[in-house]
């Protein structure tokens, strides 16, 4: 089997998926390479532990080693050819998910053609579509079948961590998913420190903590700081600290990435400093805390550019709609 693992995004109207994938990956492994099939399938050639992307991400939906891409009207052909015993134990339990991104009716058609794929290689295997050991997965899109193949499917549980749903609540949380792919836009491994300096409830430290990285909080609210302690305990997980403190006057030396949702609007406090100047005046901050090579992601109004960093390049941006009167931007920044 080849190094090439597909992935299937989540529907979103936004590059957010394409750019949390590409960012996880090159967190593992830097020189892997990357093939957009369309903008919800993509194929990536590296050398990286797939379950430990899945389990992180929150935009990619299932993934699995690349068996084969062809024409619908070769794939019946194409899945036979496939040795599956060279990777599956006869005994083994199995399911075929079939993920349909067209208005072709194959479903089931596909779904059959793989089961008898399957045991013709493996007599002795059985379909389990609860609890089974292997999965083949297959997409399809246009005229086209991705076919792959996994021991592992990541059941995310958003709903439970959704801002209602914590101790303390706060009209400007961010949702868990959004929170996720922030700190995954990071480039952060397990282990490293990530800072949240205006952490209001604490979704970027609840979503960075549950996959293993060290979390500093900072808010200049002491009401948001034991808020987001709070939350925090009743997922029983832990902070390095949440410091009720200024951004602008961090009391930090050193980080390896920051992420964070500036105040904005009505319900979120600035103290009266202007959008545009407070993440002028923060940037500045941040640049005696990050090593070169680090990132800094920044969450703000899309109708405020940041330009003219000389300390940081603008890698990426991207765009998010909330609602009519609000469209985030996502400012992703890398140390020079």
């Amino acid at each position: 089997m080849t190094n090439k693992k597909f992935f299937l995004l989540s529907g979103e109207r936004s590059t957010l998926p394409q750019a949390e994938l590409r960012a996880i990956v090159e967190t593992y492994d830097d020189k892997a390479r990357f093939e957009a099939i369309n903008d919800r399938v993509m194929v990536v050639d590296g050398r990286f532990d797939l379950k430990t992307i899945l389990k992180r991400s929150a935009y990619a939906n299932a993934g699995g080693n690349l068996l084969t891409h062809c024409k619908i009207e070769n794939a019946e052909k194409s899945i036979k050819a496939i040795a599956f015993d060279e990777f599956m134990e006869d005994s083994v339990s199995f399911a075929a998910y079939i993920f349909n991104l067209s208005d072709q009716h194959l479903s089931g058609k596909m779904e059959a053609i793989i089961g008898s794929a399957v045991k013709e290689r493996l007599p002795k295997a059985k379909v389990s579509l609860k609890n089974p050991q292997n999965i083949v997965i297959g997409i399809i899109f246009g005229e086209h079948l991705l076919l792959g193949f996994t021991d592992y499917m990541e059941k995310r549980i958003w709903k439970s961590r959704r801002p209602r749903a914590r101790p303390f609540f706060h009209p400007s949380a961010l949702y868990p998913k959004f929170a996720r792919g922030l700190v995954n836009l990071s480039h952060v491994k397990e282990g490293d420190l990530l800072l949240d300096p205006f952490c209001g409830t604490g979704s970027v430290l609840i979503e960075a903590s549950i996959i293993g990285i060290n979390t500093i909080g900072i808010d200049v609210s002491m009401k948001m700081c034991r808020g987001s302690m709070d939350n925090l305990k009743h997922y029983m997980l832990e902070s390095l600290g949440v410091i009720n403190s200024d951004a602008l006057m961090l009391p930090i030396r050193n980080v390896d990435a920051i992420v964070t949702d500036v105040p904005y609007g009505r319900c979120a406090s600035s103290r009266g400093i202007k959008t545009m100047n407070l993440l002028q005046d923060f940037i500045l901050q941040a640049d005696a805390i990050i090593p070169k090579g680090r990132y800094c992601i920044i969450v703000h109004p899309n109708t405020i550019e940041l330009n003219n960093l000389d300390a940081f390049e603008v890698k990426e941006r991207h765009e998010v709609y909330v609602h009519r009167s609000l469209t985030r931007a996502i400012t992703v920044l890398r140390k020079r």
